[in-house]
């Protein structure tokens, strides 16, 4: 069996005030229930009063809430920055590199270019002791070194000092800041190595610079002497070993 409510709230509306009138004194009692079950004025007050407070907490929240995604979104932001700075840094270091590779080719370029020079130098210095030596048998030290000093400079303009250390005679070629110790001399005898190790040793430990090669140019030695020689990281200039013959 359904129920209708309208009908039902339809009789309470009418029979109520009825049954008040013909019984007064349920008046209070039908009072005190309604009391009851319905909020009073102050309970009503108080509850939209709790209500606001908690609507004043949902505004603050909400402020909060925008505040925090403005926060966010700035510091992403700034973020963003930082990883620009970050790459543009990083296009900087790489221009730099390439401005590093670029010197480096030069460099390459003009250590190849020197080292020509020098080996081209050095062909012709080996030639013109083959003429000295052949034409002029030239065996005395002053006249061969100054001869030799000579060509030095002018084959590929080369700067040539003589130094005396400990009184040694040091001959130095220097060149693209490069120093190469140059020993001079007409002939060589059997402890010629002992002596450029020492004065190599010598040069390093007096001007604090270790010589980037050790070249014995040379108008007589012997031809095991000469590879004897090569074999320990010294270069010798000779003249070819027709001009010279085997009696050394």
């Amino acid at each position: 069996m359904s129920v209708d409510l309208e009908k039902i709230r339809e009789i309470l509306r009418e029979e109520i005030p009825r049954f008040i009138r013909e019984h007064p004194e349920t008046r209070h009692e039908i009072w005190g229930m309604m009391l009851e079950l319905f909020p009073s004025r102050q309970e009503t007050e108080q509850r939209f009063a709790q209500l606001e407070h908690r609507l004043d907490g949902v505004d603050r929240l909400e402020t909060e809430v925008r505040e925090f995604r403005r926060e966010t979104a700035r510091r992403f932001e700034q973020v963003d920055r930082r990883f620009e700075q970050v790459d543009q840094r990083f296009e900087q270091v790489d221009q730099r590199f390439e401005q590093v590779d670029r010197r480096l080719s030069k460099l390459e370029q003009r250590m190849d270019r020197l080292e020509k020079e020098m080996r081209e130098g050095f062909q012709e210095l080996h030639k013109a002791i083959d003429r000295l030596g052949s034409r002029w048998g030239i065996r005395n030290e002053s006249v061969f070194r100054q001869t030799v000093k000579t060509l030095l400079e002018e084959s590929f303009g080369a700067k040539v000092e003589s130094r005396v250390i400990r009184g040694e005679q040091f001959d130095i070629v220097i060149a693209d800041g490069q120093h190469i110790l140059v020993e001079i001399a007409a002939s060589v005898g059997p402890k010629i190595q002992e002596r450029l190790e020492r004065k190599r040793k010598l040069y390093a430990d007096e001007v604090g610079v270790t010589p980037a090669r050790v070249i014995l140019v040379t108008a007589a030695i012997h031809s095991r002497r000469a590879q004897a020689l090569r074999e320990a990281g010294f270069e010798v200039i000779e003249p070819e070993e027709e001009t010279l013959g085997e009696d050394l």
